[in-house]
């Protein structure tokens, strides 16, 4: 009995680390100058993946480039994190080479 009981401890850890290993956090970059001169304001990105659907995308105002889950290309009603097609087209963002429209 007791060497069930640590099986399902060790399961249970597993269970665990595995989902910790797939949870990934936003990502805050520090204002920065390019070198053609331009600054870049201080703002929050997803962590890169392998994946475009689930990025935030291009903030409209200052209020979405500090609340990136708010950013809402087509505006139907989807945050751009979690629509498969934010802009729109028909196309997945994963095979859209022109994923906002531009």
């Amino acid at each position: 009995m007791k060497y069930f009981s640590e099986l399902i401890v060790f399961f249970i850890v597993i269970l665990l680390i595995g989902i910790d290993l797939g949870y990934t956090e936003d990502v805050f970059v520090k204002g920065y100058y390019r070198r053609d001169g331009t600054y870049v304001r201080p703002h929050i990105r997803s962590s890169p993946n392998r994946y475009k659907w689930d990025n935030y995308g291009p903030s409209k105002n200052s209020f979405e480039l500090m609340n990136p889950q708010a950013r809402d290309y087509d505006n139907d009603g989807i945050p751009n994190y979690l629509d498969y097609d934010d802009d729109n087209d028909g196309l997945y963002d994963d095979n859209d080479l022109n994923q906002y429209g531009w």
